[in-house]
């Protein structure tokens, strides 16, 4: 069992990694190409959109799950999963995400009374912010703790 337990975190620790970073350089994509009013959208941009969404919970659910997503796991797996140690590095990713919001919104305000910025600009960005940085948090404190 713990190997699969070990096997799994690493899974969980990489995939929370890449999906966090690969999410931030995703808003680069879309960041004005979602400004048009909805009723302008064409097909392409409601996917994008719907990315969007899709791509944040499940960033917000693998964080707040712990990616325990197969009930065929052994409660002995999921508990493994979701120990006292991994409970506190959630916690940590919280914490972070709460503050680098508070950071990004400061800036955001200090930059709004030199540039125009939209609303729905600062909120995108803002609710990128507060989605990927826990995910990156939680995977890299995980990681340091691991010793890789």
């Amino acid at each position: 069992m713990t190997d699969r337990v070990e096997i799994l975190t690493r899974r969980r620790l990489v995939m929370l990694a890449i999906y966090g970073i690969m999410f931030l350089a995703f808003q680069s994509i879309v960041f004005t190409s979602l400004d048009a009013p909805v009723s302008d959208w064409r097909p392409v941009d409601w996917a994008k959109a719907a990315g969007f969404v899709g791509w944040s919970l499940t960033l917000i659910w693998v964080l707040a799950s712990g990616g325990l997503v197969f009930r065929g796991w052994s409660p002995d797996v999921r508990a493994a999963l979701n120990d006292e140690l991994t409970q506190a590095n959630r916690a940590f990713a919280y914490r972070v995400g709460y503050w680098t919001v508070l950071a990004v919104l400061m800036a955001l305000f200090v930059l709004s009374q030199f540039f125009a910025l939209e609303r729905s600009e600062v909120l995108r960005l803002t609710f990128a912010i507060a989605v990927a940085m826990p995910a990156c948090a939680f995977a890299g404190r995980e990681r340091k703790q691991s010793g890789d």
